[in-house]
C-alpha cells in the first residue's frame, strides 16, 4: 500500500502565451529578461522584473502569468491566485492558466486556510477551474488528475475515483494516477481517514525539508487518527531507523507487521521489506538471534531478496555458525545471479557484492580452521582503527591476529600495507614474502618491489605517493588531474618506472592522445625495468595504438612467453594479430585468453577488430 501526493505539474514557459500587440520594445525586453531570471532560479529578481513589465503594459497577459509562477514558487499562494485571476481576465479560456490557478488554490487550501470551511472553499473553487479547463480541453490528463485530488480533499471519493480512472484510460502508464487512485480507494474503504492522510502528507513534506521532528509528530498524528494506517507506520519506522532510534524503529516495524497480519494484505514485496528493515534494526541493537529470525522471514516471503540473505550471512558469521553463514551467502549470490539472468539488473552494488563474497570466503576459511575467530575479530578491529586514521593501533591489532593465526593471509596483507606506509620497508618486504607463500597476490608482489626500490633509495617516497594519487585519479575518471600527478611523480622520481608506465598507459588507452610521448614514456619505463612484463605489455599497447601492428605483436609475443597464464596479454596479442593480418594466430590467442577469463567474451562480441572472422564457425563457437 502506497500513498503519494497528487500529480501537480508546474512549468516555466519559454515563449509568451499572450503578449499585447502594443507592448513596447522595453517591455518585451524586460519580459525576456524575467523569463531568463525565473529559469535560472533568481526568483526575487524575476518578481521585480515582471512587476515592472505589468506596470509598463498592464494588459500583458504573459507577464501576469509569469508573475503568478514566481509567487507560486515563493509560496505566496494568495498573490499567485491574484496574478492568475488577472491573467484569466485577459485570456479567459486559457487551459494552462486555469490549471495553474487551481494549483494555487490547492496550496492555499493546504497552507493558508485557517479552518475546514475555508479549506473547502479553496478546493471548491479549484474544482470549478479544473472543470472549466476540461470543458475547453476534455482530455487534459493534468486537469483530470488535479480535479481528482480536489474531489478527494472534499471527501467526494466516488467522483475522484471516476476522474482518476478517466485519466488512466488516456494515460495508462502514469504512476501517480495509479497511486492517487489507490489512495482514494483506501480513503473510501476507511483504511485511514482524510484527516490522517493530510497529517501523513505533512510528514512527507517535513521529511523532504529535513524537519525530522515535525515529520515524526505528523506521522504520530496520522496514526493516532487512523491506527491501521500502514504507510504511516512504515514511514515513521524508517525515520526512527535513520535517526538511530533503533528500539523505537523495532516497535514501529512490529506494529506494521501486526497490521499486515490483521488485514491479510497480499503484498509480498512490501511485507518482505518490513521484515528486512526489522532485521536491520535488531542488528543495530545487537539482538542477533532476532535479526536472523527477521531476515529468515523476509527470504521465506521473497527468496530473491539478496540483502536479507547477505545480512543473515554476516550475522551468522558473527555468531560462529559457519555452515549456516556459508549457505546464506551462497543463497545471496544465487539470488543475485538469478536477478541478472532475468534481466532485472543488479540487485546490489559492486561493493556490496564484494562484501558478500568476502563474508562467504571468511566463513569458509573459519570453518576450515585457516585462522581463528579471535584472530578475525582482531583483524576487523584493526580495519576499524585504520579507517579512523589510527594506524599504530591497527598495526598492533593485525600483529596480534597473525600471532594467533600465523597463516591468516588477509591480516598479513594488511600488515604489508601498514609497514609500507610507515616506511618500514624491511618489515613490509618480510610480511610480503609471507603473503606470497600463503596466497600469492600481484598487488603485494608489486608492493614488495616498491619497498625494495625505496629502501635502496631509487626514488623518494614522495614520488610513490604522487603515483598512487595519480593512479586513483585515473581510476576515478579525473584524467587531467591524473596526468598532472603522474608527471609530478616522474619529476620527483626520475628513476620510478611505474610512473612512466602508468602515464604512458593513460595517454594510449584512456586519452588516445600524445602517442609519441606515450611511446617515449613506455620505452623509458622498459629501460628502467626490462624484466617487468606489465611494462612490456604497455609498450606493445602503445605501438598497437600507433598502428605499428607488427612491432606490437612482437612485443605481445614476448610478454605471453614470459607470462603465459595472463589472459589480458593474450587478448592484446589477438588484437594485434588481427590487425597484422594473422587471423589464425589471433583466434589461437583469443581462444587461450577466453579459457583463462570468460569475461573477455563480452568484449569481443561487439569489437569491430574481429569482424573479418566474426561469422566463421570457430569464432562463433568461441563467443556463444
Amino acid at each position: 500500500m502506497s500513498c503519494y501526493q497528487s500529480l501537480i505539474w508546474i512549468f516555466v514557459l519559454l515563449i509568451a502565451i499572450g503578449s499585447p500587440t502594443g507592448a513596447s520594445e522595453e517591455a518585451m525586453s524586460l519580459f525576456a529578461q524575467g523569463v531568463e531570471e525565473l529559469n535560472a532560479g533568481q526568483l526575487d529578481t524575476a518578481l521585480e522584473t515582471f512587476k515592472q513589465v505589468t506596470t509598463i503594459v498592464p494588459d500583458f497577459a504573459d507577464a501576469h502569468y509569469h508573475l503568478g509562477l514566481v509567487y507560486y514558487q515563493e509560496a505566496e499562494f494568495r498573490k499567485a491566485i491574484e496574478a492568475f485571476n488577472r491573467t484569466l481576465e485577459l485570456l479567459p479560456r486559457d487551459v494552462d492558466v486555469l490549471i495553474k490557478l487551481g494549483l494555487a488554490l490547492h496550496k492555499s487550501g493546504d497552507d493558508d486556510a485557517t479552518d475546514s470551511l475555508a479549506r473547502r472553499a479553496f478546493y471548491e473553487q479549484a474544482v470549478k477551474n479544473y472543470q472549466t479547463a476540461l470543458e475547453i480541453r476534455p482530455h487534459n490528463v493534468e486537469a483530470l488528475n488535479n480535479l481528482g485530488f480536489a474531489y478527494q480533499e472534499l471527501g467526494r471519493f466516488e467522483e475522484a475515483i471516476a476522474v482518476y480512472e478517466e485519466g488512466l484510460t488516456l494515460n495508462p502508464d502514469q504512476p501517480q494516477l495509479h497511486a492517487n487512485l489507490t489512495t482514494v480507494r483506501d480513503l473510501q474503504a476507511g483504511i485511514y481517514s482524510l484527516a490522517s492522510y493530510r497529517h501523513y502528507q505533512v510528514g512527507l513534506r517535513s521529511k523532504r525539508a529535513g524537519r525530522t521532528r515535525a515529520a515524526v509528530a505528523a506521522w504520530k498524528q496520522a496514526i493516532a487518527e487512523s491506527p491501521k494506517y500502514l504507510q504511516a507506520h512504515l514511514q515513521l519506522a524508517d525515520l526512527y531507523f535513520k535517526r538511530t532510534e533503533y528500539q523505537l524503529a523495532i516497535q514501529t516495524y512490529l506494529s506494521a507487521i501486526s497490521l499486515v497480519a490483521e488485514n491479510e494484505l497480499s503484498q509480498p514485496a512490501v511485507i518482505a521489506n518490513i521484515f528486512y528493515n526489522l532485521g536491520n534494526s535488531y542488528l543495530r541493537t545487537q539482538q542477533l538471534a532476532s535479526a536472523i529470525s527477521a531476515y529468515q522471514q523476509a527470504v521465506d516471503i521473497n527468496p530473491e531478496m539478496v540483502g536479507a540473505w547477505a545480512n543473515m550471512g554476516s550475522v551468522l558469521l558473527e555468531m560462529e555458525r559457519f555452515s549456516s553463514a556459508i549457505t546464506a551467502c551462497q543463497s545471496a549470490l544465487k539470488a543475485h545471479t538469478t536477478a541478472l539472468s532475468l534481466g532485472k539488473g543488479s540487485p546490489v552494488s559492486p561493493s556490496e557484492l564484494r562484501i558478500i563474497e568476502f563474508t562467504l570466503k571468511t566463513a569458509q576459511d573459519l570453518k576450515a580452521g585457516a585462522y581463528t575467530m579471535q584472530a578475525y575479530r582482531l583483524w576487523r578491529q584493526g580495519i576499524s582503527a585504520g579507517n579512523r586514521g589510527n594506524t599504530s593501533t591497527a598495526l598492533k591489532l593485525w600483529e596480534q591476529a597473525v600471532t594467533l593465526s600465523p597463516r591468516y593471509a588477509t591480516a598479513h596483507e594488511n600488515l604489508v600495507w601498514a609497514y609500507f606506509n610507515l616506511k618500514r620497508f624491511d618489515d613490509a618486504i618480510q610480511a610480503g614474502k609471507t603473503v606470497e607463500i600463503l596466497r600469492p597476490n600481484p598487488q603485494i608482489a608489486q608492493l614488495i618491489i616498491f619497498a625494495s626500490e625505496l629502501k635502496a633509495g631509487k626514488y623518494p617516497f614522495k614520488a610513490y605517493q604522487l603515483w598512487e594519487q595519480g593512479r586513483r585519479a585515473s581510476a576515478a575518471g579525473n584524467l587531467e588531474q591524473a596526468v598532472t600527478l603522474l608527471s609530478e611523480a616522474i619529476a620527483t622520481g626520475p628513476k620510478f618506472a611505474s610512473a612512466y608506465n602508468t602515464l604512458a598507459w593513460l595517454y594510449a588507452d584512456k586519452l588516445g592522445t600524445n602517442l609519441a610521448e606515450a611511446e617515449r614514456l613506455a620505452r623509458r619505463a622498459h629501460k628502467l625495468e626490462p624484466d617487468a612484463t606489465h611494462i612490456h605489455d604497455t609498450l606493445g599497447w602503445v605501438l598497437y595504438k600507433r598502428g605499428r601492428y607488427a612491432e606490437a605483436l612482437n612485443a605481445f609475443e614476448q610478454v605471453i612467453a614470459r607470462a603465459p597464464s595472463n589472459p589480458e596479454y593474450r587478448y592484446h596479442g589477438s588484437l594485434a594479430a588481427m590487425k597484422n593480418g594473422q587471423s589464425s594466430q589471433a583466434l589461437e590467442y583469443l581462444t587461450e585468453a577466453i579459457a583463462l577469463d570468460k569475461r573477455i567474451v563480452q568484449r569481443v562480441q561487439t569489437q569491430n577488430e574481429f569482424d573479418a572472422i566474426r561469422f566463421t564457425p570457430a569464432f562463433r563457437a568461441l563467443v556463444q
